[in-house]
């Protein structure tokens, strides 16, 4: 007799470690800008170039792109912009480290702000956390049957089972994962100039924001919709405006390629990073108004497959001692797939030593959670949004400003079922915000956010992994009654009893006259021994 496999995986954290990092570098202002009289607002941007993993270490190679929009002393154009980048070269300890294996790193900004030395040097501060995991598939040869030699060699399924052989088969849930890739959604599009606004001098600040974001699974690849916010700050041609913006949203359906996905499985994807970059091209009058727009999402995405898997639980035979091996396994089952949507609103004020407000601009916000932890059905969730708000001003002199606002906000993910030894991973992500201003010194903030949750939980299960076959211990089953008469000391079903006492669960039911495979306490069985093959 042979054991039949079949092969099934599970994921294992080989080893993850967090780290919390300061970026700090003083910047000179190029000898092309103006001094700085006022900092306005500062962007800052991540982006990790190389992940090398050796000697229980892993080595991280990036650099911060920062933004910087700021007021000079200068009665024609009183707002510039610079830029700037600070590279960073980070190492984390990891015991256990697998060398040359993929090791993924998740990274956030936390915070980024300038801070002015002198009208010619400013200091830029970052606080970035990162959080690196190693993950190995592990593979184990799971036993689905036991067939004869000749239909192993035949790659066939067995019709009918060796003589005296009884099996019995089970089944449990599983999530495996299907494939991972890496991979970069592209929005490219272009925009022209509305007809009352200036053509383009100079590009002061601009961001590209993707909103309302959705994906699905098609026959190709993964689908992806949404709205690209523009906003663009720009110095004008026209000397009559000394500031102009334009901020409108875009449509964007694009697709990204994958060969193994299926519309059955389930998609983890999630944005671990972006770039931006918006030019300024003439129009056939070779006018300074058409904006060329690109922004790119770095992808982690891993493909998820529900399965029941049907496996060999336990076999005995009444012809020969067969004797299993077992292995542990701890099989991962996607619990659920939860993306909340929370809406967040509060009033901001605008600090008294400030400039009125005229006319916002534009907000962007970041999300910090504070807290979470997994409580009954669910997992609680604080944090705070923080909201930067640029405006116009009613001051030629300072004539764009920055509100800032910190609003918190408390949610429980519906999970049923989730348990504290569940594993989840938790992507945040802000969908949308909307400003309005209500008078010169307070604006109403909405946000909505999106937290989705991927939960797994987990079981253990033995797996038969090897099969020994030895002959009959002669001696022991002819000391064995042909015949027992049992008293059942507990509930359960018949498989036990007839393997114990050499017999099979098709006779205890015929010979006790029985309409189930089941016991009481106190039932009374008759119990025939039976041999096989011999």
């Amino acid at each position: 007799m042979e054991l039949s496999t079949r092969n099934i995986h599970a994921r294992d954290v080989v080893c993850r470690s967090d780290l919390q990092i300061t970026l700090e570098d003083d910047i000179n202002v190029p000898d092309t800008k103006p001094d700085i009289e006022q900092l306005v607002k500062t962007r800052g941007i991540i982006q990790i170039s190389n992940i090398s993993a050796s000697d229980g270490k892993v080595t991280l190679h990036g650099k911060l792109s920062f933004t910087l929009l700021y007021i000079a002393a200068d009665a024609l154009r009183p707002v510039h912009s610079m830029r700037g980048e600070i590279p960073f070269q980070e190492t984390l300890n990891m015991d256990q480290l697998i060398p040359d294996k993929e090791v993924s790193c998740h990274y956030n900004l936390e915070d980024c702000q300038a801070n002015l030395i002198n009208s010619r040097k400013i200091s830029v501060r970052a606080i970035v956390s990162f959080a690196c995991c190693q993950e190995n598939q592990i593979g184990i040869a799971a036993g689905v049957d036991i067939v004869s030699p000749e239909a192993s060699r035949a790659d066939m399924e067995q019709l009918s089972p060796p003589e005296g052989l009884y099996r019995k088969h089970s089944q449990f849930a599983l999530t495996q994962l299907v494939s991972q890739k890496k991979d970069v959604f592209r929005v490219r599009d272009e925009l022209i100039l509305p007809k009352g606004k200036p053509n383009v001098e100079t590009v002061l600040y601009y961001e590209l924001v993707p909103q309302n974001m959705q994906n699905r699974i098609v026959e190709d690849g993964i689908r992806f919709l949404g709205d690209l916010q523009v906003f663009l700050l720009y110095i004008p041609e026209n000397e009559d405006r000394r500031l102009e913006f334009i901020e409108t949203e875009l449509p964007f359906d694009g697709i990204v390629h994958c060969d193994s996905c299926r519309e059955d499985m389930i998609s983890d994807i999630e944005i671990v990073g972006n770039s931006q970059v918006l030019d300024v091209k003439p129009d056939e009058d070779g006018e300074k108004r058409i904006l060329e727009l690109e922004l790119n999402l770095n992808l982690q995405i891993k493909f998820y497959q529900d399965e029941v898997f049907q496996y060999l639980e336990d076999a005995y035979s009444t012809a020969i001692t067969l004797e299993l091996s077992r292995q542990n396994f701890s099989a991962s089952k996607l619990l659920m797939k939860n993306q909340s949507v929370v809406r967040v609103s509060d009033r901001i004020h605008v600090n008294q030593d400030m400039d009125n407000i005229m006319q916002i601009c534009h907000a962007n916000g970041n999300i910090q959670i504070d807290e979470q932890e997994i409580v009954e059905d669910g997992i609680s969730i604080d944090g705070i949004i923080d909201l930067d708000i640029l405006y116009i001003t009613e001051n030629d002199e300072r004539p764009i400003a920055l509100a800032k606002g910190a609003i918190p906000f408390s949610h429980t993910i519906e999970i049923k079922g989730i348990c504290e030894n569940d594993d989840y991973e938790l992507q945040p992500f802000i969908n949308q915000i909307s400003v309005i201003m209500l008078d010169g010194q307070e604006i109403e903030a909405k946000i909505i956010l999106d937290l989705c949750a991927f939960v797994f939980t987990h079981n253990e299960q033995q797996i038969i992994t090897q099969i020994f076959e030895k002959p009959l211990d002669m001696q022991k089953i002819q000391a064995m009654p042909g015949i027992v008469g049992y008293i059942a000391d507990q509930e359960g079903s018949l498989w036990n009893i007839a393997k114990e006492y050499n017999t099979t669960v098709e006779s205890i039911i015929e010979l006790n006259h029985l309409e189930a495979d089941h016991v009481n306490p106190g039932d009374r069985l008759l119990l025939l021994k039976q041999l096989d093959g011999i």
